[in-house]
């Protein structure tokens, strides 16, 4: 009997690569730059409604650069982060599937700036926690499989903003500040259960 609940309960190997844009939601920085997203996810699928995954999600942008400027019109704006997460996926069981997901992981945000330095400097950071909520939908259209759209959102802490000035203010530095992005995603998938 045990047996046969395992051999019932055995999970479904999913493989999906997604790409799309990332936009930072403000106030960091005010107008930022959007940018690629690129995820790829490899994750178990138990009992047809969970998939407990493994994902690595990366903004291949440019790096601010390294610039003491008090004047500094005119930059490239970039955005550049990397993330890992573990994900719990919870999704219909049919050929047309919505899913809702939750994740938690370690990321860094390399760079993130405005094309304006002036009284706002490039944001980077360290590795520290990193967070991922988002929701869609996939349609099996062949034996195994997807296509899928998905929305999201992440956050990345241990935000580095070096010391300015602001106006006649100096401002000092931080390093406590968090950094979220929305996320347009286009994927296509593979089960081992379809």
């Amino acid at each position: 009997m045990i047996g046969l609940i395992l051999l019932l309960a055995a999970p479904a190997l999913e493989l999906e690569a997604s790409g799309g844009v990332a936009f930072p939601s403000p106030p960091h920085p005010a107008q930022g730059p959007k940018a690629a997203a690129l995820q790829i996810r490899a994750g178990l699928d138990f009992l047809d409604h969970l998939t407990v995954s493994g994902a690595l999600l990366g903004v291949p942008g440019s790096d601010a650069r390294n610039t003491q400027c008090g004047l500094c019109f005119g930059q490239s704006p970039t955005f550049k982060a990397i993330s890992g997460f573990g994900i719990v996926r919870l999704h219909t069981d049919a050929d047309l599937q919505a899913f809702a997901e939750l994740g938690v992981g370690v990321g860094h945000l390399v760079s993130l700036s405005d094309e304006d330095y002036f009284e706002n400097p490039p944001l980077s950071g360290r590795a520290g926690p990193a967070f991922l909520l988002g929701g869609g939908g996939r349609w099996f259209v062949s034996q195994g499989l997807a296509l899928g759209a998905q929305v999201a959102w992440t956050m990345w802490t241990n935000v580095v903003r070096r010391e300015f000035v602001y106006g006649a203010t100096p401002m000092s530095a931080r390093d406590d500040l968090k950094v979220s992005a929305v996320l347009l995603l286009l994927s296509v998938g593979w089960s081992s259960a379809r």
